[in-house]
C-alpha cells in the first residue's frame, strides 16, 4: 500500500532522496549556498522532527553533510504541502539555525523551506528562510512510487482544500459548544478556521484554546504563569479506537518520561489513561 500524500510522507521522501542521491544532496546544499562551490563533503546524515535550538518546535528535517569526521554543513529544513505556517514558525527556524551557528555545529547553517512552488509564490512567510526549493525541482531526480508522491503533492497544492457544509455535523459541534459553556465554562473552544462556519463529514476532533482555557490553575502545566505549549482536543469518535479520546500533549515534557511513567503508572492503571513520548507536527 502506498503512503498517504502527508507531510510526513514527503519527509521521508525528502529524507530517501538526499540519503540515497549524492545530485540531490548536492541540490539542496547548492539552494541554501547561492551555487558557490567548493564545500566538499563525502557523506550525509538526516534526522527527523529534531527539536530546535533555543527556540520551541522543530524542524522537519536537519540534514549534515560530513568531511572525514568534521560536520561542514547543516541544513534545518520545513516540508509544506499546503498548510499554513504555525506562529513564528520561520523566525524559530532562524534562531535555531544561529544557535547553531554559534555553538560551532559546522560553517554553514541555514534554512530551507521546501515546497510546491505555489506554495512558495503565494506565501509572505517563505522569505523568512534562506532559500526555497520547489517540489518540481525535484521531479528530475525522484523516481517510482516516491515520484507518485511529489506529483500528488504538487497537485494538492494547486487544489486547496473546501469544505463542504455538513448541518448534521455543524449542529453537533454547535452543541457541543453550549454543553461545554454549561457544563465546564473555563473550557474554551477553538474558533472554526472554515468560512461560514463550514464542517465536513469528517469533522470529529474538538480542539480546545489552551491560553484562554482554564489550565491555569494546575501549576504543572503552567511555564512563566501560562500554559506551557499545551494542546488539547477531544476525539469524539476514532475509527481504529473502541472509545472516544481526550488528548494533552504537553512540548518538552518527553525527556521527563522515564520519571514520571514510574511515578504514574501505578494511578493511572485501570483510569484509561496513557502517557505516551512522540513528537509533534
Amino acid at each position: 500500500m502506498k503512503p498517504s500524500v502527508t507531510e510526513s510522507s514527503l519527509d521521508a521522501v525528502l529524507e530517501r532522496l538526499v540519503l540515497s542521491d549524492p545530485g540531490a544532496a548536492a541540490l539542496y546544499l547548492e539552494t541554501v549556498t547561492r551555487q558557490r562551490s567548493g564545500v566538499a563533503a563525502d557523506r550525509v546524515t538526516v534526522a527527523r522532527q529534531v527539536r530546535h535550538a533555543n527556540a520551541s518546535g522543530t524542524a522537519d528535517l536537519v540534514v549534515r553533510y560530513w568531511s572525514g569526521t568534521s560536520c561542514v554543513a547543516v541544513l534545518l529544513v520545513e516540508n509544506k504541502i499546503d498548510a499554513g505556517f504555525t506562529p513564528d514558525q520561520p523566525a524559530r527556524y532562524a534562531a535555531s539555525r544561529d544557535a547553531h551557528f554559534a555553538s560551532g555545529a559546522a560553517p554553514i547553517v541555514a534554512t530551507l523551506l521546501v515546497a510546491p512552488s505555489i506554495y512558495l509564490t503565494g506565501s509572505k512567510l517563505a522569505s523568512g528562510f534562506d532559500a526555497v526549493l520547489p517540489y518540481e525541482s525535484l521531479l528530475p531526480i525522484v523516481t517510482g512510487d516516491d515520484r507518485e508522491l511529489v506529483e500528488a503533492a504538487i497537485e494538492r497544492a494547486a487544489s486547496p482544500y473546501e469544505p463542504v457544509p455538513v448541518k448534521a455535523v455543524m449542529d453537533f459541534f454547535t452543541g457541543y459548544a453550549e454543553l461545554a459553556r454549561q457544563a465546564a465554562p473555563d473550557l474554551v473552544l477553538k474558533r472554526n478556521p472554515n468560512s461560514a462556519d463550514a464542517r465536513p463529514e469528517s469533522s470529529r476532533t474538538i480542539y480546545f484554546d489552551a491560553k484562554r482555557s482554564g489550565f491555569a490553575c494546575y501549576d504543572f502545566l503552567l511555564k512563566e504563569g501560562r500554559p506551557a505549549s499545551l494542546r488539547v482536543s477531544h476525539q469524539c469518535w476514532d475509527s481504529g479506537a473502541p472509545n472516544p479520546s481526550v488528548k494533552a500533549m504537553l512540548d518538552g515534557w518527553a525527556r521527563h518520561l522515564p520519571l514520571a511513567a514510574a511515578i504514574l503508572a501505578a494511578a493511572m492503571r485501570g483510569s484509561g489513561c496513557a502517557i505516551r513520548c512522540g513528537s509533534a507536527p
